[in-house]
């Protein structure tokens, strides 16, 4: 008898492993989807608080979703079962009597037997009768709930993130704003830096003209906070304004403070009055000269006693100039040697005034030097240095460049400059055009008082003048005493006995330490009214 064919069978054992396929695949699809959202967690994680970013984008989500996918496929695949495999779980789940394994293995064992056709016809018949391909069934994994985990995680981050990168994008645009006008500023003296440098050919207008493009590029870059931008603007200028200082200076020169008290110092001996007033007549080259011709007399002469006198009388000359203020590069060095001279047994004194007319030889070699190879291009860089110090210091104090009244710039490298003083004008001193009380232009007095008595100007309505600070004191006895204090009507003033003791105590240590630090002249004033504002009333 003839095997009939089975191709009922067959088609429920294949729908039946498509379904096993598919559950297979959402199995392993939620558990990739699990592990990639954990994988997602922590990568946002790392973005929002290591990186600084957003911690999500759709990017990294499509390639996330990609490698899912594919893997859960590779997964499906590899555990696909055969059918003999899936015929024994039908047969199984549906109560058919190994009816499915008997009939796919009778069709394949390729033997005729009539009681196999009437038991493989018997299974097909039997199969034909119902759909046992939904025995396996295909349904949602119930940890497909735990992808709500990573899914709020994400998006709490992301709405986070976003949140707070507003408020910082709306500090750093207001940071911006701040420093834009200072950068724009420096960008423009930038470029009047190097325009000018083209005509005098100078390393040093070249030199700044870069520091200046450099400090408005780092004040738009560093300008993240805009309560920072301001001090972080303050300080480029600051910096800006010490590195003109420093090109205006020459290391090997002293300033004319030091040079009229070393000039004092030498007049008290009549060996070196003749180079002290050289040194006084701005003679350089002739003090060093006489100066030399003194120490060679006195060492023909064998006087050892006037060059120690003359040393004792430079190095007090220094000593007080270094407790007023601080000394230049020149006047350190000068009295290095002079302790130098000091320390070793047996020092020569006389190296001390060697040392200062070889101090004296370079400057005045400097200044020539610069007379003659400058000539108008050396004037104008030092033209240049000074019109750029003083917008710095107008921009430090919220100036900008202001024009003329005819609405014309001024003539100069940097237009509409001018410095802004404090202090009260010289009388021999010239106003500059336009208005008399404008700036002058030259740098305020060293002992900056001031424009009025009080920094704070003259009150309008004088105050009635405070009692007489008066103390009592005695001795309590025995017994009960009862105390009670009454304040007077309108009156809440308080002892300021202990604090003017105090103030005065600690005054002339605080005023000696503001003496020794080289402060720039537009805070001198702020320092002065400091204190002014704290100083006990009289």
């Amino acid at each position: 008898m003839k095997t009939p064919p089975i191709d009922d069978v067959l088609r429920n054992l294949r729908a039946a492993r498509r379904r096993w396929s598919a559950q297979l695949f959402l199995n392993a699809l939620v558990k990739m989807a699990l592990l990639a959202g954990a994988a997602l967690v922590i990568l946002a994680a790392i973005n929002r608080w290591a990186l600084g970013r957003l911690p999500f984008d759709w990017s990294s989500a499509g390639w996330a979703a990609g490698a899912v996918v594919v893997i859960s496929l590779v997964v499906a695949l590899a555990q696909r079962r055969s059918l003999p495999a899936v015929a024994g779980v039908i047969d199984r789940l549906g109560g058919t009597r190994d009816r499915f394994s008997t009939a796919l293995n009778f069709s394949t064992d390729g033997k005729e037997d009539p009681m196999r056709s009437m038991a493989l016809q018997e299974c097909v018949r039997f199969v034909q009768g119902g759909k046992f391909s939904q025995l396996i069934p295909v349904r949602v994994p119930r940890e497909v709930v735990y992808l709500l985990v990573p899914v709020v995680a994400l998006a709490l981050l992301q709405w986070e993130a976003r949140e707070t990168f507003a408020v910082r994008d709306a500090e750093i645009a207001a940071a911006q704003d701040a420093v834009e006008d200072t950068a724009r500023k420096l960008e423009e003296l930038a470029r009047q830096t190097e325009k000018a440098n083209e005509e005098a050919k100078s390393e040093e207008l070249k030199k700044l003209a870069e520091q200046l493009k450099r400090s408005a590029e780092e004040l738009r870059a560093n300008a993240k906070n805009a309560e920072e931008a301001g001090k972080s603007a303050l300080r480029e200028l600051s910096a800006l304004e010490q590195l003109v200082q420093d090109l205006q200076k020459s290391p090997d020169a002293a300033t004319p403070e030091e040079l009229a008290a070393l000039a004092k110092a030498l007049e008290e001996n009549a060996a070196t009055k003749d180079a002290a007033e050289a040194m006084a007549n701005g003679d350089l080259a002739k003090a060093a000269e006489e100066l030399e011709k003194a120490m060679q007399e006195l060492a023909e002469q064998k006087d050892e006693r006037t060059p120690e006198q003359i040393k004792q009388a430079l190095e007090q000359a220094l000593k007080r100039l270094a407790e007023q203020k601080q000394l230049s590069a020149a006047a350190q060095k000068l009295a290095q040697q002079m302790q130098r001279s000091g320390a070793e047994k047996g020092g020569n004194s006389s190296e001390t005034a060697k040392q200062l007319a070889e101090m004296l030889r370079k400057m005045a070699q400097g200044k020539s030097g610069k007379q003659q190879q400058g000539g108008q291009a050396g004037q104008a860089t030092e033209q240049q240095m000074k019109d750029l110090l003083a917008a710095l210091q107008n921009m430090k104090f919220g100036e900008g460049g202001q024009e003329q009244a005819g609405g014309q710039p001024q003539p100069g490298g940097a237009p509409g400059v001018q410095i802004q003083s404090f202090a009260k004008g010289d009388p021999g001193t010239q106003p500059g055009e336009g208005d008399g009380q404008l700036p002058s232009g030259q740098p305020g007095s060293e002992r900056d008082t001031g424009t009025t008595d009080s920094p704070f100007g003259k009150d309008v309505n004088a105050a009635a003048k405070d009692g007489q600070a008066q103390q009592l004191s005695g001795r309590q006895g025995a017994g009960e005493s009862l105390q009670q204090s009454l304040t007077s009507a309108g009156d809440n003033s308080k002892s300021n006995r202990g604090y003017k003791e105090l103030y005065e105590a600690m005054a002339p240590a605080a005023q000696d330490a503001v003496l020794q630090e080289n402060i720039p002249l537009g805070s001198r004033f702020f320092i002065k009214r400091y204190f002014e504002a704290i100083r006990p009333q009289e």
